[in-house]
């Protein structure tokens, strides 16, 4: 072959490559916004008494902190436990959820999820009057409970609030 050919096939090349250059870019499909994050919350409103009851009494609803209400702190102060209130929360990161209680008022945050199987949440309860008596940040481990407690003058009856996350 010829220098001619090669000189020719060197040139057209080089005149080739900036129209390529110039042609746009494959376009890059955008990727879905990812979906805020979220969590299910639910929050167990319970009334607890110094009954005269021998032993506990535990309203049958609450099976699924029994355990904890019989330990200390809750079972030297109160015997008698009821259920008032029961709700199921979606909570979104940062974003303040109300929560309905019989008894005064609550909200609940989302601050992080932490190793996929923790969530830390804040939570604040509101007596009757409208005064904040809780304001507690906590890490919970998915399916555990943790139990905020009020103790109510005159008679030092408790309300408390277990809240447990998915």
């Amino acid at each position: 072959m010829s220098v001619r050919f090669w000189l020719g096939l060197i040139v057209s090349s080089a005149l080739a490559l900036p129209a390529l250059a110039d042609a746009p870019a494959k376009a890059i499909p955008a990727q879905a916004p990812a979906a805020p994050l979220a969590v299910s919350c639910d929050f167990v409103e319970i009334s607890a008494t110094k009954g005269k009851a021998a032993g506990p009494s535990i309203d049958p609803k609450l099976g699924p902190v029994e355990k904890k209400l019989k330990k200390a702190p809750f079972s030297p102060q109160w015997n008698e436990f009821k259920l008032l209130a029961q709700a199921t929360k979606k909570l979104e990161k940062k974003k303040t959820e109300p929560i309905a209680l019989k008894q005064g008022a609550a909200t609940a945050t989302l601050v992080e999820t932490v190793d996929k199987s923790k969530v830390r949440i804040t939570v604040t309860i509101d007596n009757a009057k409208g005064k904040q008596v809780v304001n507690q940040t906590t890490l919970l481990d998915a399916g555990d409970y943790v139990i905020h407690t009020q103790v109510l003058p005159p008679n030092d009856d408790g309300h408390l609030l277990a809240v447990t996350c998915k």
